[in-house]
């Protein structure tokens, strides 16, 4: 029967690894080497943020109708399932209410999304998973159908990765077994020490119905790593704003559009603008800050501004490589 550590086991076994890397620095240096840049290396692969990889909208139906935008990001600290039969690992963070409606969040391993990919019949599977986890997480009632929007992220890039980064909750008490945590090897146990302090919670898996409308899940269900609860920390909050992409007569994207509200702004040299091939910063001191990523490669140098005093918008135009 599995069983947690005790504090004397857990030292016991700790002073059996240092002793272990003791007897390797003395009698094999170079495999050492590789052992404490092995994990180095793993350890600096956890520190990398979330990336966005899609947006999709859908609606909340209840409690209260409203749109609903779910990014689905890439981040290294998610594992992938070691086979099939296992549950697919996410992690999510909390509900932020924007002018438009409302943003969620929800990361996989960046092996799983690479998959999907390639694979329109899997994505779908992933994006309804994500949405079942919602709908069971927050308590709310979702529309099934869905779009995938043009852009990669709603919202601001920083306050995503602040939402997923954020301390997570604290598993609540459940009667359903899960796996012991001695069963894991010795060297992530120290790991989640050296960290925390504490030894880590084990995840619960939550399970889906799977949609007899559709091909069923490997899995058919989610193993969630943590949930987070942030409060607000930035001071600059990102303007109301909407990304768009046109195209030519081809049907070829041309160019992207954005259009910021900048309220309390009275002329397009209180802002500061910065366009790379791939990204945006918009701030203006003191008021707003908006970061996104670009749905398109754009010629950074064909860039154009204008600014309307009238409904104090500003309009910048980016030609699609």
């Amino acid at each position: 029967m599995d069983r947690k550590l005790s504090p004397d086991e857990l030292l016991s076994q700790v002073n059996q690894f240092w002793g272990m890397l003791d007897d390797m620095v003395e009698n094999s240096p170079e495999s050492y080497q590789k052992f404490i840049q092995q994990h180095m290396k793993e350890g600096q692969e956890l520190l990398v943020p979330p990336e966005p990889h899609l947006c999709f909208q859908t609606k909340i139906l209840d409690p209260g109708e409203r749109l609903l935008f779910i990014n689905i990001c890439k981040w290294k600290r998610v594992p992938a399932p070691k086979s099939d039969a296992d549950p697919v690992p996410l992690v999510a963070g909390t509900f932020q209410e924007v002018s438009e409606g409302t943003v969620a969040d929800i990361a996989y391993s960046p092996e799983i999304l690479k998959r999907a990919d390639c694979d329109p019949v899997e994505q779908d599977q992933l994006i309804r998973l994500a949405m079942k986890y919602i709908e069971q997480q927050h308590k709310v009632t979702l529309c099934h159908s869905y779009h995938i929007a043009p852009f990669k992220l709603k919202g601001n890039l920083q306050q995503m990765r602040n939402r997923l980064e954020g301390r997570p909750k604290k598993p609540t008490n459940t009667k359903k077994k899960t796996e012991g945590v001695a069963d894991r090897p010795l060297l992530d146990q120290l790991k989640n020490i050296a960290v925390t302090g504490k030894e880590e919670e084990p995840t619960l898996p939550i399970h889906i119905t799977k949609d007899t409308n559709s091909r069923p899940v490997k899995a058919g269900l989610i193993e969630v790593i943590s949930t987070t609860e942030l409060d607000e920390e930035d001071l600059l909050s990102p303007p109301q704003h909407e990304l768009s992409v046109t195209k030519d007569e081809s049907g070829k994207p041309h160019k992207v559009i954005l259009t910021a509200e900048l309220q309390g702004v009275r002329s397009v040299s209180g802002c500061d603008l910065s366009v790379s091939k791939k990204d945006l910063m918009l701030e203006v001191p003191g008021r707003y800050k908006l970061h996104l990523d670009l749905p398109e490669v754009v010629n950074e140098e064909t860039v154009t501004a204008k600014y309307n005093k009238a409904n104090k918008t500003l309009t910048v135009t980016m030609f699609v490589l």
